[in-house]
């Protein structure tokens, strides 16, 4: 056999593989439960489709097109556990596809690579990481980046539209992606001018693109002024979540790829100090999404793991390119160390963590035993009559699956029980105190979650307000604890005069599995 028939084999066998792995994510995973942040969102839609005004009424940091793209989600797909892992289906098939497109020219089989073990090292972090909102803007940006492309290479300034809308929705999202969109728009009209071409139809069809978000925002905004309420708490907000839990830069340095990533850099490198077979302005936009996404997560400096999203989506895109081209096009040894990296990828690599994937059990024993001791309440009495706090533990997600509103816009607990002393801290706990003093909640739900901190009730000291308030005025009668090693648990306070028999009805709790986490931080 030829090395070039060996390499035609190669291929297919590197095309089927990852088409295995990718197959593999959909059956193991499909069961997932819905977990951690994206339940607080969803929660949060079904409040402001209750009449609860966002960042007046809800009070969260999150930019509006966090809570709109969650929103349409639920529209799309519903609101359950599965229609999530079909919206995270679809978000990790829309990012194979841009990958496929943005690497056409070169090898499609680059694109087919980079958006596969994308959505290995995503499902391999746990259910936890569905939908976050670092996927979503990664897949946005990757959109834009296909569509922008491709209007230079079809020299079709429409498909300038689609590339600022996706960009412009990212930028709903975390605005910080919108200097990364003015940049790659000046990159890409800098070779049309320099190619005598009319840049002006380009510029006025991104900006109509860009313009669809931004009014979108504005319409979802608008209704009760909550545009001077999103400012009003971004200004207290971002830059005190912005000093909190700082990981130390050598930390930050050797998570800011996963592992893998690391496995596969020195063949690409390789290979590129020797070859040339890029377009050079379409390397230096890939260069230019690599730069934003190690920006973006050295900026956040939290280390967390959906935070390194988009800085690794190009890496991975970059090194697929490079490998795949010099397999077509280069000799003698700088092949064979390319054909050398993309064995290491597939053939080690990606089965090495579709086993890890397979061994992910998540079972949440938690949301559905606080569900059912809600339940034997009665949900009809609860409404605007509880109170959740909780931070991601599982508490807003009962709410949400039982229908019930609450009686805050509250939607976490990280700020009230923060072990850092500041004046914003103090506000929101007023602010919240004073709700809930002049509007009791019958019934209180008290996770032991505490942010970035082994999880206890003790958090409660940090709030001895609230701590006496609570003593004073509710009495607790239900206490329950799932599993020793992650220690997940709640209580219920009932206030002071009411009595809810059902509740001291005997049950059997069931321990909660515990779900394998990465070694680095999460929110």
């Amino acid at each position: 056999m030829s090395f070039q028939s060996f390499l035609t084999c190669f291929r297919y066998v590197t095309a089927s593989l990852l088409g295995i792995a990718a197959l593999c994510i959909v059956v193991s995973t499909y069961h997932w439960p819905l977990l951690w942040d994206a339940q607080v969102f969803h929660y949060g839609n079904f409040l402001i489709d209750h009449g609860f005004v966002p960042y007046r009424d809800i009070i969260d940091m999150n930019m509006p097109g966090a809570y709109l793209i969650d929103g349409w989600a639920i529209k799309v797909f519903g609101g359950g556990d599965l229609a999530w892992r079909i919206f995270d289906f679809t978000l990790l098939g829309a990012l194979c596809v841009a990958m496929m497109v943005i690497a056409r020219p070169y090898d499609w089989l680059a694109g087919w690579f980079a958006g596969v073990t994308f959505a290995l090292i995503h499902v391999s972090e746990g259910p936890e990481m569905t939908g976050e909102r670092d996927e979503v803007m990664t897949v946005l940006i990757m959109a834009g980046y296909s569509f922008l492309f491709e209007s230079r290479r079809r020299r079709n300034p429409w498909l300038m539209i689609p590339f600022g809308l996706c960009l412009g929705m990212a930028s709903s999202v975390k605005p910080t992606v919108a200097p990364l969109g003015v940049l790659l728009l000046i990159l890409a009209l800098w070779g049309r001018r320099k190619e005598g071409e009319a840049v002006s139809p380009y510029v006025w069809s991104s900006l109509l693109g860009a313009f669809v978000p931004a009014a979108i925002v504005a319409a979802f905004l608008a209704p009760n002024n909550a545009g001077s309420a999103l400012l009003e708490t971004s200004r207290r907000l971002i830059p005190f979540y912005a000093g909190m839990e700082h990981l130390p830069l050598h930390l930050l340095v050797r998570f800011s790829l996963p592992v893998e990533a690391y496995w596969l850099l020195p063949f690409a490198i390789a290979v590129a100090l020797v070859t040339s077979y890029w377009k050079k302005w379409e390397q230096l936009a890939i260069g230019l999404g690599a730069a934003f996404g190690a920006l973006s997560y050295f900026l956040q400096h939290k280390g967390y793991v959906y935070h390194r999203y988009t800085f690794t989506a190009f890496v991975l895109l970059w090194v697929a390119i490079q490998l795949t081209l010099a397999m077509r096009k280069a000799e003698g040894w700088v092949k064979v160390v390319a054909v050398a990296g993309m064995s290491v990828g597939v053939l080690v690599w990606v089965p090495i963590h579709t086993q890890r994937t397979l061994q992910i059990h998540p079972v949440n024993l938690f949301t559905p035993a606080l569900e059912e001791d809600l339940s034997r309440i009665g949900p009809d009495r609860l409404q605007n009559k509880v109170q959740c706090l909780d931070l991601i533990d599982g508490c807003f997600n009962a709410l949400y699956h039982l229908r019930i509103v609450q009686s805050t816009g509250s939607v976490g607990d990280l700020l009230f029980f923060a072990p850092d002393k500041s004046p914003v801290v103090d506000y929101y706990r007023g602010e919240l105190l004073n709700s809930l003093i002049k509007n009791p909640p019958s019934v209180i739900v008290l996770t032991n979650e505490w942010f970035n901190r082994l999880p206890t009730f003790d958090k409660l000291n940090q709030w001895p307000q609230f701590a006496e308030y609570l003593a004073g005025n509710y009495k607790l009668v239900v206490s329950r604890e799932f599993d020793a090693e992650a220690h997940h648990a709640y209580r219920i306070y009932v206030r002071d005069g009411m009595s809810f028999p059902a509740l001291d009805q005997p049950r059997r709790l069931t321990p909660l599995s515990v779900i394998p986490h990465s070694v680095i931080p999460h929110s």
